[in-house]
């Protein structure tokens, strides 16, 4: 389904008698966790656990919007990020929607208490889950509750955050990614 809307009905069940929680059309458990613990978890981890975590929560939202989009390929952009951000709405990680800056495509997170390794691991996780595609993330920025991530190839994501660690403001290591620079 390539709709721009989204049905919430029977996407979060509670089975009381079985002190179960399910999420989506599959049979999978759910454990629902204070996000206090969940934050004190990903900030006291070290870090490929902490990306390992937010990867696994990023792939079970993109396997259920995957559920709902059908053939990604075949989906129109709105289509595929509506169904993404309710997922993502769901789940708890805040409000996502994508933002466009030339050719580069960024994933803006709002309203999400998540640390930013976290948010650039599920970003990571749910993309590749939705698409069927391997895709690499940088986080760009993350100020109060919002972050972006930008949403690329290995190389442009690695030159991104280089870039970043020497000093080059998000935006103009966009513009630079634009302009070919090394």
């Amino acid at each position: 389904m390539s709709s721009a809307s989204f049905n919430a009905t029977q996407s979060v069940r509670f089975d009381l008698a079985q002190g179960a929680v399910r999420a989506g059309a599959s049979d999978d458990r759910q454990l629902l966790v204070p996000l206090a613990a969940l934050v004190d978890l990903a900030n006291a981890a070290p870090p490929a656990a902490a990306e390992a975590l937010g990867r696994a929560l990023g792939a079970a939202i993109g396997a259920r919007a995957a559920a709902r989009i059908g053939d990604a390929t075949g989906a129109s952009l709105e289509g595929f990020v509506t169904q993404l951000a309710g997922e993502a709405a769901l789940a708890g990680a805040g409000v996502l929607s994508v933002e466009r800056w030339g050719r580069a495509l960024v994933v803006v997170l709002e309203d999400s208490l998540l640390p930013g390794a976290l948010i650039t691991a599920l970003v990571g996780g749910a993309l590749d889950a939705a698409s069927g595609r391997k895709v690499a993330t940088a986080l760009l920025s993350h100020e109060g509750r919002t972050a972006r991530v930008l949403v690329s190839s290995d190389s442009a994501a690695r030159r991104v955050r280089d870039w970043m660690a020497s000093g080059v403001s998000w935006g103009d290591a966009i513009a630079k990614l634009h302009g070919g620079g090394s």
